[in-house]
């Protein structure tokens, strides 16, 4: 599997990939604000987000439908997506592109459902491999205490319980994570994963994270030549009030249809 440097890409594609719980996203996102203050070109996509193929996906978590199978195709579907409308485009133009979650998600998740790898990784043979892939390696009780933070449970699909590996989600949630770190593991040397500890403090990840950016991306390419727009300021007195009425109001006829 080629990278996007390898297949002739101007830009240049950052994935990250954990446990749920890991904070991996936290670093993403810590990254993607540091290089737009940069004055970067940067781009963000985070795993199941396609309009496409979202609200499908959501209805068959909330009802409990999803088999390992159509899972995983729905999984496809929404990477496809965004990869052929999304990633590949940006990526042309010379961004670089951050992805909280790629192709190894599915790899991991998937076959720990127990759908055949080799069926797994064909749907996924399109794409390229990302340029630097970080993968963050937290304890199983680390992950599950950052995952119950500020909600008092656990998700049906998201601690595993569609495998019925305990009738306890917690205990479920330790046997799935579980199985799913021994397929990243396996996956470190094939994939050239850059493990990092997530169990170390999140300023201190960051610092390594930008580090080996820096190090393995030449950014002053992908400066921007001008800097991205200030936005516009609001009117003053009353019409900037009324504006602001009207943004209130907007967002609550969008909550209701």
């Amino acid at each position: 599997m080629k990278t996007f440097a390898e297949s002739k890409f101007p830009g240049r594609l950052i994935a990250v990939e954990g446990l749920d719980g890991s904070g991996k996203s936290t670093q993403i996102y810590l990254l993607k604000r540091w290089l737009e203050a940069e004055g970067i070109k940067v781009y963000f996509s985070e795993w199941n987000s396609s309009e496409l193929v979202k609200s499908a996906t959501s209805k068959g978590k909330k009802r409990e439908l999803l088999t390992p199978t159509t899972f995983s195709l729905i999984h496809a579907t929404d990477f496809a997506d965004r990869y052929e409308r999304h990633l590949v485009p940006l990526l042309r133009a010379g961004y670089i592109v951050l992805c909280d979650r790629y192709i190894f998600t599915a790899f991991a998740r998937d076959v720990t459902r127990g759908c055949p790898p080799d069926w797994v990784r064909g749907n996924y043979s399109f794409a390229c491999a990302p340029d630097l892939t970080m993968f963050f390696k937290a304890d199983l009780e680390v992950s599950l205490n950052r995952i119950l933070e500020g909600r008092p449970k656990l998700k049906f699909f998201e601690a595993g319980m569609d495998l019925r590996l305990s009738n306890d989600p917690y205990e479920s949630f330790k046997i799935f994570q579980g199985r799913i770190l021994d397929q990243y593991l396996a996956m470190t040397r094939e994939f050239n994963f850059v493990i990092i500890d997530a169990n170390e403090p999140a300023e201190r990840q960051q610092v390594i994270v930008r580090k080996l950016v820096s190090d393995r991306i030449e950014l002053k390419k992908f400066k921007r030549r001008r800097p991205l727009p200030l936005p516009p300021a609001l009117r003053p007195g009353r019409e900037a009030g009324r504006e602001a009425g009207r943004d209130e109001q907007e967002k609550e006829e969008d909550k209701i249809a």
